[in-house]
C-alpha cells in the first residue's frame, strides 16, 4: 500500500515539476530582448512604406533611453531612404523587447 502512495506522490511531483519548468521557460522566452538584427529588419519594413531603403545600421548593444521617465532599453540605429528623388537619413530608437519604434527623426544633411 505504501509503495502505491509513493508512486502517486512521485508522479504528482514529476508532473508539477514539468508544469513549473514549462511555465518558467515560456516566461524567460517572452521576457528577453529581441535580436538587434530582427529589430532592424522590422524597422526597415516600416521605412519601406516611405521610400526605398538604401542603407541601414543598428547598434547591437541596447541602452537606456532617457527621453522617457521609465528609461526603456532601446536599440539605436539609422536608415537611408530614397524619397521622390531625394535621399534622406533617419535615426531611430526601437524598444529592445518589442521592436517597436519609439522615436524617429530625420538627420539634417550638411554639405561642405
Amino acid at each position: 500500500m505504501q509503495n502505491k502512495d509513493n508512486k502517486l506522490i512521485g508522479g504528482l511531483l514529476l508532473g508539477t515539476g514539468l508544469i513549473v519548468g514549462a511555465a518558467t521557460a515560456l516566461f524567460i522566452r517572452e521576457n528577453r530582448p529581441m535580436k538587434a538584427s530582427q529589430v532592424l529588419e522590422k524597422t526597415k519594413e516600416y521605412y519601406e512604406s516611405i521610400g526605398k531603403v538604401t542603407g541601414s545600421w543598428i547598434d547591437y548593444d541596447p541602452i537606456e533611453y532617457t527621453l522617457f521617465e521609465s528609461e526603456p532599453l532601446v536599440y539605436i540605429g539609422g536608415v537611408t531612404v530614397e524619397e521622390s528623388d531625394q535621399t534622406k537619413q533617419y535615426q531611430f530608437a526601437c524598444d529592445s523587447y518589442t521592436g517597436n519604434i519609439i522615436d524617429s527623426y530625420p538627420i539634417k544633411q550638411t554639405y561642405h
